[in-house]
């Protein structure tokens, strides 16, 4: 039997990916909620509604309630017929491989990063209008437009012809939330082995460019600060939040601790690292943020996946 510190330097196992049943859609998501075998009844996660009972002005609380805000619930409905079969380095079978090239609904979770406005007379590479569906088969693209970037695990999105069929919802915090979408573009950057992902998402909806604007730089505001706070303690208290969309239903929180972190260059500043950690997730929560009091901006360890000893694991990111 693997001893517990075994387990914890353990990251291989099973992806958390939501994906549905042939055929299904968003209608399949919420059996899969109440089928779950993780985590049945779910009483490791908190719903967004209950940080209303939290202390406003309480930097913590205001961070997570920020990073909930920046959470979305990403959709994809095509699988690259590039995807490998195996995650690299292993013989487990990578995320999808049998649905490649199919049109199939798959969710995970992301987390707005950047935000970037282009306006009149400003352009990105070739395009000096909005790139989004409506504009690309509009006589009219709109002139002002913002450019969203998301991270998530590259075994939700992986490839621009994923992220070309895939979409982030906003602010889904409970089942009345209106439908709010952005639509996904392009890949910045998402490596396989790494398994973290940037894409590119658009809209030249007023109203969603400067909320998400504004709360991206309320939330950074908000790391910097409790980093400068617990920075010296951050290896002690292992404090590590997680808000996602398990199964591709509304938004929740979890809270744990981290147990194990790996360094793949510890000589560098700024070395690649990995964790393992207590915090709840289930299918659905692959790429959200990990975030772990007293880290910096660098940190964006997207959530990875599940080892068979019990712990869940993060993707690869800095410090």
């Amino acid at each position: 039997m693997a001893s517990e510190e075994d387990v914890s330097k353990c990251f291989t196992g099973t992806h958390e990916v939501q994906e549905c049943l042939e055929g299904q859609g968003e209608a399949d998501l919420h059996a899969h909620l109440v089928n779950c075998t993780k985590n049945p009844g779910h009483e490791g996660f908190l719903p967004i509604k209950c940080l209303a009972f939290g202390c406003n002005g309480d930097a913590l609380y205001d961070l997570t309630k920020t990073l909930a805000d920046l959470t979305v619930r990403v959709a994809v409905k095509f699988t690259s017929p590039d995807r490998p079969e195996f995650v690299p380095g292993t013989k487990d079978p990578y995320p999808c491989y049998n649905t490649r090239g199919q049109n199939s609904l798959r969710t995970g979770t992301g987390r707005v990063g950047q935000v970037t406005k282009y306006t009149e007379g400003m352009k990105w590479g070739t395009y000096r209008t909005c790139p989004c569906p409506e504009c690309e088969h509009s006589d009219t693209p709109s002139k002002e437009w913002w450019l969203v970037n998301v991270s998530t695990a590259t075994h939700v999105v992986f490839d621009s012809s994923e992220a070309r069929q895939s979409s982030c919802r906003l602010w889904f915090d409970n089942d009345q939330s209106p439908v709010v979408n952005i639509y996904g573009w392009k890949i910045c950057f998402a490596p396989v082995a790494g398994d973290t992902c940037w894409s590119y998402y658009v809209t030249h909806d007023v109203d969603i460019g400067s909320k998400l604007e504004e709360m991206v730089g309320r939330f950074n505001g908000l790391r910097r600060k409790l980093e400068d706070k617990y920075k010296s303690r951050r290896d002690v208290d292992k404090l590590t939040i997680i808000v996602s969309h398990p199964h591709g239903c509304s938004k929740q929180v979890s809270v744990g601790h981290w147990v194990h972190k790996e360094e793949l260059d510890s000589q560098s500043r700024n070395s690649l690292t990995r964790y393992s950690y207590t915090t709840c997730t289930c299918p659905g929560t692959s790429g959200a943020l990990v975030y772990k009091l007293g880290h910096g901006d660098l940190s964006n360890h997207p959530h990875s996946g599940a080892n068979s000893g019990g712990l869940n694991y993060s993707a690869l990111a800095f410090n």
